[in-house]
C-alpha cells in the first residue's frame, strides 16, 4: 500500500479480513484497504473501507485521515470534513506541515495526493 503497488496489498488484506472478521487487529485491515485504494485513486472504495475501520475503532488517526483525503478528492465536504475532525481531535494541533503525517510512501505523487486532499479538507498549513 506504501511501496507504489497499491493492488498487490489488497488481497492479503482481503484475507485477513474474511479469516478473522472479529480481530481486534480489523481497523488495521481496513485501514491498510483505505490506504491502498486512496493511493490506487479508487477515494469511493477508500472512503468505504475507512468508514468500517472507523466503526471497528474510532480512537486509530489514519482512518479519520484517509476518510478525509478520499471524500475531499470526491467533493463529498461534508465527509471530508467529518473526517478531519476526527483526524484533528486524535492529533491535536496538527498542521500539513506537522512531522506526523509522515507516511513510508515510495511514489512522490501519493504523499502529495494524501497532503492535497487534507488540504482540500481544510487541514492549515
Amino acid at each position: 500500500m506504501f511501496g507504489g503497488e497499491p493492488d498487490r496489498a489488497l488481497p492479503p488484506l482481503d484475507e485477513a479480513k474474511r479469516l478473522s472478521p472479529r480481530d481486534h487487529q480489523m481497523v488495521l485491515w481496513q485501514t491498510s484497504s483505505a490506504w491502498a485504494h486512496l493511493n490506487a485513486g479508487r477515494f469511493a472504495e477508500a472512503m468505504d473501507c475507512a468508514k468500517r475501520g472507523i466503526e471497528v475503532n474510532p480512537n486509530f488517526p489514519d482512518t479519520h485521515g484517509v476518510l478525509a483525503v478520499a471524500a475531499a478528492h470526491l467533493g463529498r465536504m461534508a465527509d471530508a470534513k467529518a473526517g478531519l475532525d476526527g483526524y484533528v481531535r486524535l492529533l491535536p494541533g496538527l498542521t500539513l506541515s506537522d512531522s506526523r503525517l509522515t507516511r513510508p510512501l515510495r511514489r512522490p505523487e501519493d504523499r502529495e495526493r494524501f497532503l492535497d486532499g487534507l488540504r482540500k479538507a481544510g487541514l492549515p498549513e
